[in-house]
């Protein structure tokens, strides 16, 4: 038997990490002991450990990844320790160079070949292991999913995405209800169905596909309710006991569960008080896993009939999107088969328009209400072609009408080879990038439907778009206190009084970094001078009373 430690580096991520979980259910049936640690573990864990994997995602992450790594490296032989995953794919050079480290699995693990074992096993194929979960307190927002992948690959090829080195072939691997299957013995039933495929209108057996994940439930009918969480979790417990795993915190949780459960009680005050004698006298236990084990079966009873049993829809998210190319009567009335929500496809080019109203109406003449669109910026376009197809959708899903709901999420391009996020495309410039950041994490990432909404965050046509770009940031943060103080109304004046020469010198200026810290050149026009004391200042400023619209106005009045 060995012992497997599988490490995540500490960034923050939405999803679990699925190779991790694969490779648990690898382990797990060789019969190994795995933990499961997010960053950087301590020296006494490390030493126990006879291998350990280390996963990589995005390349930006790639500097909090490489101090992960080289933190394994200090007590650890590197033959031991093994790097895997998309940033790892993408980079196996400069991680060789950096962290010294040999054992750089590229690519999907479709052998157990490629990490020195002699079994002959397709881990990428094999099932999650979602108790890794609980041997970490950090929580993924999307875990309690099923995510499936039922192909692989993409054959488009589109030189700014990294499936074609990630996943060069493309194939059908549907094994979706053997997966789904699997989980739902071992954790019980999810309700949602996160599928990761990255084309998966590519294959040619997209009805079986379609067929299968309507057999396991995902109907479009409220058929689901969430399985009594008591026995799944004293079944976890167990196979942690199994494991060799700690289980404190599981059985704290646990606790805290059934206290809350007392309260669906309290309207059958015999049943309440026989179950709050119970309850209690398992707290008072010397050892509460026997004690919950000895009242496990009039619990479970007991949780059964009073538990919330409310019918809900089961919903699959194609997660990476659909091509919107292959939209067509036939591809969109096979998937209406299944309730997919939201229906996603990507909308990155102003020359795909009329493809993405297109396939947009034709998916809303086969009954799906629920949309959203992946739309990249900074890649070959230019602001003004991202404001126009912002402003398309959001007419399109405003003439859809008022029961569907509609999103746009602008996503900035960055070099798949790149480690951070520093890229500027030909028709951009930092202080647009910014001005974009700033818009959208007030928006929290998404652009929807909303008319009024749209045309005051990006403006009613292109021109207003790029006066917003250039505005100060503070003031697209907090348009109005800026607009009821007067202050805007200056900006804009000034702005609009700036020749082009002017405006250009000013966004020079911009898109330097710390800017407002950088003493002025002699030459700098005057009007220059003026609206960059604009670009100095914050609300909270205004809050402590340390600035007010006459002090501000003096000070640019004064040059």
């Amino acid at each position: 038997m060995e012992k497997i430690l599988l490490v995540e580096p500490e960034y923050k991520n939405k999803y679990p990490p699925i190779g991790l979980m694969k490779l648990a259910s690898y382990h797990r049936n060789k019969g190994d002991h795995v933990d499961f640690y997010k960053g950087e573990a301590p020296y006494n864990l490390i030493t126990k450990v006879d291998r350990i994997y280390v996963t990589t995602l995005f390349t930006f992450h790639y500097e909090v990844t490489k101090k992960c790594i080289l933190h394994y490296k200090k007590y650890k032989n590197i033959n031991s320790i093994f790097v895997g995953g998309i940033a790892a794919t993408l980079l196996p050079r400069k991680f060789l160079k950096d962290t010294g480290i040999k054992n750089i699995i590229q690519g999907q693990l479709l052998n157990s070949g490629m990490i020195g074992y002699e079994d002959n096993v397709n881990i990428d194929a094999l099932p999650l292991d979602y108790d890794i979960l609980d041997d970490v307190l950090y929580e993924y927002p999307a875990k309690d999913n099923y995510f499936i992948y039922t192909t692989r690959g993409c054959p488009r090829g589109c030189k700014f995405c990294a499936v074609r080195i990630l996943e060069p072939k493309f194939e059908t691997t549907n094994n979706v209800i053997s997966q789904v299957s699997r989980v739902d013995a071992v954790y019980g039933q999810k309700r949602n169905m996160l599928v990761m495929d990255n084309n998966i209108l590519c294959s040619p057996k997209l009805p079986s596909i379609v067929e299968d994940i309507y057999a396991l439930g995902f109907t479009g009918e409220a058929n689901y309710t969430y399985p009594n969480k008591f026995i799944f979790t004293m079944a976890k417990i167990q196979r942690r006991q199994k494991y060799g795993l700690d289980i404190s915190r599981q059985l704290s949780q646990t606790i805290e569960e059934l206290d809350k459960f007392s309260n669906r009680l309290k309207n059958f005050q015999k049943i309440f008080n026989q179950y709050q004698g119970v309850l209690e006298e398992i707290k008072k236990s010397e050892n509460i896993l026997n004690s919950l084990k000895f009242h496990e079966k009039y619990i479970s009873e007991i949780y059964e009939k009073y538990r919330i049993k409310t019918k809900m829809i089961r919903y699959v998210d194609f997660n990476q999107g659909i091509d919107a190319r292959l939209i067509n009567s036939h591809t969109a009335g096979v998937l209406s088969k299944i309730p997919i929500s939201p229906f996603r496809l990507a909308y990155d080019n102003v020359d795909d328009t009329k493809i993405f109203l297109k396939s947009t109406r034709v998916a809303f003449n086969k009954g799906f209400r629920k949309f959203s669109n992946y739309m990249l910026y900074n890649w070959e376009d230019n602001p003004e072609d991202l404001w126009f197809r912002l402003n398309k959708a959001v007419g399109l899903y405003n003439r859809l009408g008022k029961d569907i709901t509609g999103f746009s999420f602008p996503m900035k391009y960055a070099p798949i080879d790149e480690i951070d996020r520093s890229f500027i495309g030909k028709h951009w410039n930092k202080k647009y990038l910014n001005a974009i950041n700033v818009i959208i994490n007030v928006t929290k990432g998404v652009v929807a439907k909303e008319k009024d909404f749209f045309y005051e965050a990006f403006g009613k046509n292109k021109k207003e778009f790029l006066e917003i770009l250039l505005m100060p940031d503070e003031f697209i943060r907090d348009r109005f206190y800026f607009r009821d103080n007067g202050l805007y109304t200056e900006w804009k004046k000034l702005s609009r009084s700036l020749a082009e020469s002017e405006k250009s010198y000013l966004l020079d200026i911009l898109c330097q970094d710390n800017y407002a810290q950088l003493p002025l050149a002699k030459d700098c026009p005057v009007k220059v001078k003026k609206i960059l004391i604009l670009y100095r200042l914050n609300k909270n400023q205004f809050d402590k009373h340390e600035k007010s619209f006459n002090t501000v106005m003096s000070e640019i009045n004064s040059l």
